[in-house]
């Protein structure tokens, strides 16, 4: 039995160090799935700043707009051009409307992380398309 759990734990050692080389040097630096990650990271950070009194679970909808104002570009929404955040009426009223083009549902004026988060990197990310290669390829927008 001994040898059997050595052998299994050996196995999984030796293909994560390959696993790990792989990356390190095989892998661009702007790769797709290192750019989501990151913006995963600050998706993340940024919800449990906004949701910290609801235990991180959820949200109610009038937080969006301070959510979306909260993250910065690419994930958060519209900055100024001299990356002053939006202040103005007129700004917050934009903001809202691009919310809402967003189509992020609630339930009973809630909304949870995997909701906002598919919303999101869908909205920074829903330009690409995978051909039948599995080549990504920017759309033309």
């Amino acid at each position: 039995m001994f040898i059997l759990v050595i052998t299994h734990i050996m196995l999984n050692l030796f293909i994560l160090v390959i696993i790990q080389q792989f990356e390190t040097y095989y892998v661009k630096e702007d790769n797709p799935i290192k750019t989501f990650t990151g913006n995963f990271d600050v998706f993340h950070e940024c919800w449990v700043k906004v949701t910290d009194k609801f235990h991180c679970i959820k949200m109610k909808e009038r937080q969006l707009v301070d959510f979306f104002r909260e993250m910065p570009i690419p994930m958060g929404m519209k900055v100024q051009a001299d990356d002053t955040r939006i202040q103005t009426d007129a700004e917050i009223q934009e903001l809202k409307k691009s919310v809402l083009k967003m189509g992020i549902r609630s339930e009973e004026g809630w909304i949870y992380f995997n909701e906002l988060l598919y919303r999101c990197m869908r909205r920074v990310h829903g330009n690409f398309k995978l051909n039948k290669k599995m080549q990504i390829i920017e759309l033309k927008t």
